[in-house]
């Protein structure tokens, strides 16, 4: 009996701590139904169908130049004799190291009106201006950072579950490009549409190049509607329609696995690649090295030689400042995102019923949210709690909205799935018997969790930490609404500077940020090799 009551008591506490973390999303879908006013029907009537017309387009192209990128890449890397394979592999995931903003800065940069680029075209007497702030360019610009989640995911399953019948079908003669649309695409249909589902999840969030840019998507919609007009009925309602893309999306995957089930043989042989020669072997090495080349090697080249002039301003107060500010944020969310995965992934480790699986499943919906979606529905929780104070016990000022509580509460909303995905795999590694062993010998849960499997798992727990503190320090959208005033982060101090015509000066918070997303990246060459 007390047995069952200690774990009622874990699944009470889970309950509860999930409810508090899609509780914004929820206020969301509750305001937009009950949105009305002159001003989200001016809206609706102008600019509402501009704003669903580029964001689907630009899922368009970015999805298929992803599919491009991704798959090309993974075919020649799996089925061909490529040299320096590892190296190649492991560079075209660095493009991760660099967010999609910052990307975009350097392209403006280097590409833009009087750059280098525009000055080159001038001396060869060529006056006319290119003008790349459009919309292709910010898919060519997603695509180019996006596209590792596609190469990851698909060459992994390539790799996994091609041989067995790539291999026969080759030895019967069948030449491989008809073996890539025949059999290699269909097999590995499951893995190709999970790894767009991620790049369309990304695209429909990103906000930094498409609002420098200059192209009204959903996410920019939110942010001119809360910042310009203070509606946060209408910012609810175009919250909510992001929120019907992103549900479709993850309704597409599921629906795209059916009930398909893929086993793999223990004697699966490697697959037999084959030797390029002549133009095909050229035209493979130049596939392989577009996305290298554009999406990684040149803008840190770019980070580096601008972080190397603007050197002596690492030394400064306000940088200083920025890291500072930037780590406590990020130390602080991380801390209670991985506090929390420990208690919900335990949870379902001693409780595996349905419940509990789809409880820890709710959970990881902020993380499929974009940014600016999630830190709308906290400052209309927040602001109506503040506002309850107000008129209720008589504040003089707010208690939560614009404090850096409620912007560790958006970091924890929206990346606690990075912390529980992290933790439940750890848990999965031990296996239960040592979890049982200790709950029969009259261990408690809590004693159980904090003296035997914590102890065994601190190295994971370390890694999951890093993982969420590095999302945390890259958001920009969620930062931008829920910061306290004049309250600067890496993220934003990018984004500030660029705005402001000083993408140069931007170069050593890049950096920083760059630097820091090389962690997640070595690990992952661990599990995708």
């Amino acid at each position: 009996m007390r047995k069952k009551i200690q774990d009622l008591s874990w699944v009470g506490i889970t309950t509860i701590l999930t409810f508090v973390v899609i509780l914004p999303i929820c206020l969301i879908v509750i305001y937009a139904l009950s949105a009305d006013g002159e001003v989200l029907a001016h809206i609706k009537e102008t600019v509402l169908f501009e704003y669903i017309k580029n964001t689907i387009i630009l899922l368009v192209y970015v999805c298929a130049l992803s599919l491009l990128f991704g798959v090309g890449s993974a075919f020649f890397l799996t089925f061909y004799k490529i040299k320096f394979e590892k190296i190649i592999v492991i560079g075209l995931m660095l493009p991760f190291a660099i967010p999609t903003y910052i990307l975009g800065f350097i392209y403006s940069d280097l590409l833009g009106y009087y750059s280098y680029f525009h000055l080159f075209l001038i001396s060869l007497g060529i006056k006319n201006y290119i003008d790349i702030l459009n919309i292709h360019s910010v898919s060519i610009i997603l695509a180019l950072a996006l596209y590792p989640y596609v190469f990851m995911i698909v060459r992994a399953s390539f790799k996994k579950n091609s041989s067995t019948i790539i291999n026969p079908a080759l030895s019967l003669g069948l030449s491989q490009s008809r073996a890539l649309f025949k059999l290699v695409l269909p097999l590995n249909r499951v893995a190709i549409v999970a790894g767009l589902s991620l790049v369309m999840m990304e695209t429909i969030s990103e906000y930094g190049v498409v609002s420098y840019y200059g192209i009204n998507t959903l996410s920019t919609a939110i942010f001119s509607t809360w910042f310009g007009m203070g509606d946060s009925g209408s910012a609810a309602y175009i919250s909510s329609i992001a929120m019907i893309f992103i549900l479709s999306v993850l309704v597409l995957e599921k629906y795209s696995q059916g009930k398909a089930k893929y086993t793999l043989e223990s004697t699966q042989k490697p697959i037999r690649k084959i030797e390029l020669k002549g133009i095909k072997k050229v035209g493979a090495y130049l596939f392989l090295s577009f996305p290298l080349l554009f999406g990684f090697l040149i803008p840190i080249v770019w980070i580096i030689y601008y972080s190397a002039i603007n050197f002596h301003k690492m030394l400064e107060k306000e940088f200083l400042h920025v890291i500072t500010n930037s780590l406590f944020a990020g130390v602080l969310s991380s801390v209670v995102i991985v506090v929390i995965s420990l208690v919900i992934a335990y949870t379902f480790r001693i409780i595996p019923n349905t419940y509990t699986k789809y409880l820890t499943r709710v959970a990881t919906l902020g993380y499929s949210m974009p940014g600016a979606v999630v830190a709308i529905g906290i400052i209309i929780l927040f602001g109506d709690f503040d506002n309850y104070l107000i008129e209720h016990f008589s504040l003089a000022e707010l208690l939560l909205s614009g404090t850096i509580f409620a912007l560790c509460f958006g970091y924890v909303a929206r990346f606690l799935a990075v912390g529980l995905n992290a933790i439940g795999s750890a848990f999965s590694k031990i296996g239960t018997n040592i979890n049982k062993a200790s709950r029969n010998l009259g261990k408690s849960p809590l004693k159980t969790l904090l003296h035997v499997e914590i102890p065994l798992l601190k190295g994971y727990i370390f890694i999951a930490f890093l993982m969420v503190l590095i999302d945390v320090l890259k958001e920009l959208p969620l930062t931008l609404i829920l910061r306290p005033f004049n309250y600067e982060t890496l993220a934003t101090k990018v984004y500030e500077l660029a705005i402001n015509e000083m993408v140069q000066e931007s170069s050593i918070y890049a950096l920083f940020i760059v630097l820091l997303s090389f962690i997640p990246i070595l690990m992952s060459t661990k599990v995708y090799k």
